[in-house]
């Protein structure tokens, strides 16, 4: 009777060490699902808060670290003749974009003159960075002195290349006083812990 009683009692043992070890699986899975799903909702909440900045209007001034800079305008042109009195044409299926920039020194310090790579004209999902300028008649950036002091404020144009079919309607000026590229892509936020102003270009 002893030994009927045995098997039975052992065959229960097993079935219930095998049930446990299911539902133990069975508690793990959920975990590692849930685990995952939080990463990616802490990674959405952190790309959401990383949106381009309102652009301003033209002729509105930032100020940045006491440096004001104004973008008070900008134009298409197809050639132009440079101050050494030489004729520059675009290149193929590309024309020339103006921007004028006005920087004004709020500090009592003298203040650096940001480089031309801290600005960028963005068209679309496109970056584009200054090129080679020096339009008669007009003052071009590069020929700025290094240091900007109070009460003496600078205003001069930057050149773009753009594609010929691009409107001052669809464009953005872009100032980026601590970094040098700027990308609006969802995935790779190169700005983020950067500040980035934006203008548009038509008001």
């Amino acid at each position: 009777m002893k030994r009927t009683l045995v098997i039975p009692l052992g065959c229960l043992i097993g079935l219930l060490s095998l049930a446990a070890c299911t539902m133990a699986n069975k508690v793990a899975t959920p975990t590692a699902i849930l685990t995952a799903a939080a990463t990616s909702v802490v990674a959405n909440q952190s790309f959401a808060t990383q949106v381009p900045p309102t652009p301003a209007s033209p002729g509105q001034a930032i100020v940045h670290d006491n440096l004001e800079v104004t973008v008070d305008g900008a134009e298409f042109t197809s050639g132009y003749l440079t101050e050494y009195g030489t004729s520059r044409e675009p290149p193929t299926d590309t024309k020339f974009l103006w921007v004028r920039v006005a920087l004004k020194n709020l500090g009592r310090q003298a203040h650096t003159v940001p480089a031309t790579e801290h600005f960028s004209v963005v068209y679309h999902a496109s970056e584009f960075k200054p090129a080679y300028g020096h339009r008669q008649d007009h003052v071009d950036y590069t020929s700025l002195t290094s240091m900007l002091y109070q009460g003496s404020p600078q205003t001069a144009w930057l050149r773009f290349d753009l594609p010929a079919t691009a409107e001052l309607t669809a464009l953005q000026f872009a100032y980026l006083p601590e970094s040098s590229r700027v990308t609006f892509s969802p995935t790779n936020y190169v700005w983020a812990n950067h500040p980035v102003y934006l203008w548009r270009l038509m008001p």
